[in-house]
């Protein structure tokens, strides 16, 4: 049996959501496309913030890839070209060492919470019943949308933050992993980012020789 230890990078405090994400997926496309048996062990996830100065962001990062089998690193849109950028050099560094890890950018649109939002069903079992639940269909939380008594329309770090009120902070700190654990991966691949992540990982795998 092979073991794969993933790391990540976070921007805030995403971080327990995002670590049980990482481990969730890794396990679901392993299992469906992996032709051995392999255990994914427990996300590391590093004390810098993705969003720190770039010189310590790309230390963080390297220092991760020295002991991880692949590495995710979060950004939200607005800080897609310089995750990108980190990738690239985090690459050139690598190509120097004997062993090393292979990075992934950790891209959500707009805001991590598109991604929390996109199973009714799973955060209602977290936070109780959402009656003014703005979204028709999971690819609408990458949108803005109208909220009853808001104006104008909300994004959806704005969206949970109406949706979920004081306990936001709660469930992003002590329920994020049962959040993921109940969330139906297949809900949460209709979401265009989501999906573009999991492809983006599943090349990164078998560069790797994991599928």
């Amino acid at each position: 049996m092979r073991t794969l230890l993933p790391g990540l990078l976070v921007e805030g405090s995403d971080g327990p959501y995002l670590r049980s994400l990482v481990e969730r997926q890794l396990e679901a496309t392993l299992l469906e496309h992996s032709a051995g048996t392999v255990d994914v062990l427990r996300c590391e996830v590093s004390d810098v913030r993705s969003n720190d100065k770039p010189d310590r962001v790309l230390d963080a990062a390297e220092e991760l890839a020295r002991d991880c089998d692949i590495v995710f690193v979060h950004g939200d849109l607005d800080a897609v070209d310089a995750r990108l950028k980190l990738i690239a050099e985090l690459a050139a560094r690598r190509a120097l060492a004997p062993r090393a890890g292979v990075s992934v950018p950790l891209v959500p649109v707009l805001e991590t919470e598109s991604w929390m939002l996109a199973d009714r069903k799973a955060l209602e079992s977290v936070v109780g019943p959402l009656a003014d639940y703005p979204y028709g269909k999971p690819s609408a939380v990458e949108g803005r949308v109208a909220l009853k008594g808001a104006k104008p329309k909300l994004d959806a770090k704005q969206v949970w933050k109406k949706l979920t009120g004081p306990g936001g902070a709660e469930v992003l700190r002590d329920s994020a992993e049962l959040l993921v654990r109940r969330t139906d991966l297949a809900v949460l691949a209709q979401v265009p980012s989501y999906q573009a992540w999991c492809d983006d990982t599943e090349r990164a795998l078998r560069g790797a020789q994991f599928l």
